[in-house]
Order: C-alpha cells, then structure tokens, then sequence
C-alpha cells in the first residue's frame, strides 16, 4: 500500500493512503479555493428525508388540520433551502360539494407549527362523486422553503374539507411526505 504523508504548517501530519486494488483509480480536485471536505457549493442537495403512511387520514374540520405525516430535518447550514413534496395517497371528498384544500406547515425547533410562505393552498381536490361512485386520485404539492436556521424542523402537511369528510389518504395506499435539503 502506498501513502503520502503531508505536514501541518505548524505540527501534525495527514496521510492518505491507497488500498492495494486492482486497476488505476483518480481522484479529481475542484479548481477552486476552499476546504475540500467541508465546502459546500450552492445547488447541492445535501439530504432526503422521507416519511411514508397507509393509514386513512380524515377529517371533517374546516380549519386546517395536522395529517400525521412528518419529516424531521435538521438543516445542515443556515443557508438550507428546502423542497417539501407530498406525492401518492388516496385523496378524496366524500361528497360533490366538499373541497380537499391542502398545504404544507413547518415547526422550527419546537415552537409550533406555521404555514410555510403563505397559507396559500397548495392542493386542491374538488368533486368528489362521479354519479353514485367516489372519484378518487393521488396528490402530488411542492413547497419551497428558506430555512435561515440550524434548528430542527418538522415538516408535515395539513388539510381540510370546505363540508363534509375530507380524506388525506385512505388505508393500505402510500402517501408520502419527501423533503429535500439544497445548499443555499
């Protein structure tokens, strides 16, 4: 196995060394100025959490509503801007004149959830009953989100129903909450 051994400028020393493996292997450097390990450029994605359910999530209250379904994060830098996703599930009205209204909420180190940008819906599920049988479909809402901290966040969608039962999802079909964490 070769090394090669570089001295700190006042005391120390790292070394690097190569396994014995077969064939040639590189390593590329960036051409820039900066720490190579902890460095961290703008667009990258530095995590993915993912929550999943295949619960059946209903309400009928008219004010929004917590869905259960959380990602926990805890940004890696200050400068953390996040991608919040849900996708999947089952989402449905239990009548023609009820409307699903969904959005996404954060909860920033345990001071209580608030909508995230605006209270904007982000999802809307309308007309709910084709004929006598439920018209059901998936959803799928983004959110951008500046995080400009390094305290945890929880994630989680809220719904609610304009009348009657509004379901977020409906049992043994898998909704799923995705956040992405990008370098600021």
């Amino acid at each position: 196995m070769s090394t090669i051994k570089l001295k700190g400028s006042s005391s120390g020393e790292l070394t690097i060394s190569a396994p014995a493996a077969a064939g040639t292997n590189t390593i590329s450097l960036p051409a820039e100025t900066g720490n190579l390990l902890t460095s961290v450029t703008t667009g990258v994605c530095l995590s993915v959490t993912v929550a999943t359910s295949t619960s059946t999530i209903s309400t009928t209250n008219t004010s929004f509503t917590a869905s259960g379904l959380q990602a926990t994060v805890t940004p890696q830098t200050t400068g953390s801007k996040f991608l919040v996703m849900t996708s999947g599930g089952n989402v449905f009205p239990n009548s023609e004149q009820t409307e699903i209204h969904i959005i996404h909420y954060v909860n920033v180190g345990g001071a209580g959830a608030a909508a995230i940008n605006n209270s904007n819906t982000k999802g809307l599920i309308r007309n709910g009953l084709v004929g006598t049988g439920e018209q059901k479909g998936m959803q799928s809402t983004c959110t951008f989100y500046d995080a400009n901290t390094t305290s945890q966040l929880v994630f989680e969608p809220y719904f609610k129903a304009t009348s009657g039962t509004a379901y977020f999802n409906q049992a043994t079909v898998e909704v799923n909450l995705t956040v992405m964490e990008f370098a600021g």
